[in-house]
């Protein structure tokens, strides 16, 4: 696969998985991270700004798409080329959101690995166990911690930055808007580290192989020479 052959993605898997091997190696960070907001009780639980900005989530996604397809139909209807946004581009954008936040984190992780919210664990203060993250648990049964709606629905901004622009400012707002999800949903006993992390890595990962397979230039196509027998010799320049 010539995705994998890319240096960028092999960076982004190397660190994906040394972050990996060392939440498995040392699971007491994400009891360590939680613990900092915890004082007989999650005390920002109570404030109204981690709900707005877990609010906020949906009310961005819902904007934004609907943004990208009314930029589309007016490019569409007037001939226009308003960020680029085309057919492809609405397309690539769906497809990040439905594979990487709808199927893989909110189907595939959370409602098979069964992990406990930090709030409900005994550590905090709840009657259940604490299990790692990557581990299969029967603690939950839907809706679960591991991984994080909340952040890949925030993580998708990086879908929209590789869409619509690649400035580095934007990408940092991306993933900005990311991290301040995810602290808020780890400051109120929502969600472990491990939690935020993975569901990082996963709408990274997804958005930037589905960018590279929609998008990429076709440097990489070797052009075949047509085979028309030995000793003929082929141009490689069109002959006049």
């Amino acid at each position: 696969m010539s995705y994998l052959k890319a240096p960028r993605t092999q960076l982004i898997l190397l660190c994906f998985l040394i972050s990996s091997l060392l939440l498995v190696a040392f699971p007491k960070i994400d009891i360590l991270i939680s613990g900092m907001f915890f004082d007989h009780g999650f005390h920002l639980a109570g404030q109204s700004w981690p709900r707005f900005v877990h609010d906020s989530v949906g009310g961005f996604i819902v904007v934004s798409m609907a943004s990208i397809l009314g930029a589309y139909a007016f490019n569409r209807l007037w001939k226009r080329n308003v960020f680029g946004i085309d057919g492809k581009r609405v397309l690539y954008l769906f497809l990040v959101l439905i594979l990487g936040a709808g199927l893989i984190v909110n189907v595939i992780l959370k409602d098979n690995f069964g992990r406990v919210r930090p709030r409900d664990v005994e550590e905090f203060g709840g009657s259940r166990h604490f299990t790692p993250a990557f581990v299969i648990a029967s603690g939950c049964k839907s809706n679960c911690s591991f991984s994080s709606g909340d952040a890949a629905g925030a993580f998708f901004s990086l879908a929209l930055s590789l869409a619509l622009t690649r400035r580095r400012t934007i990408t940092a707002a991306a993933v900005g808007f990311g991290v301040v999800v995810s602290f808020s949903r780890i400051a109120i006993g929502a969600h472990f580290l491990s939690d935020t992390v993975v569901s990082f890595f996963v709408m990274l990962i997804v958005a930037d192989a589905l960018h590279f397979y929609m998008f990429q230039p076709a440097h990489e196509a070797i052009e075949k020479i047509p085979d028309t027998g030995p000793g003929t010799v082929v141009s490689p320049l069109p002959l006049p």
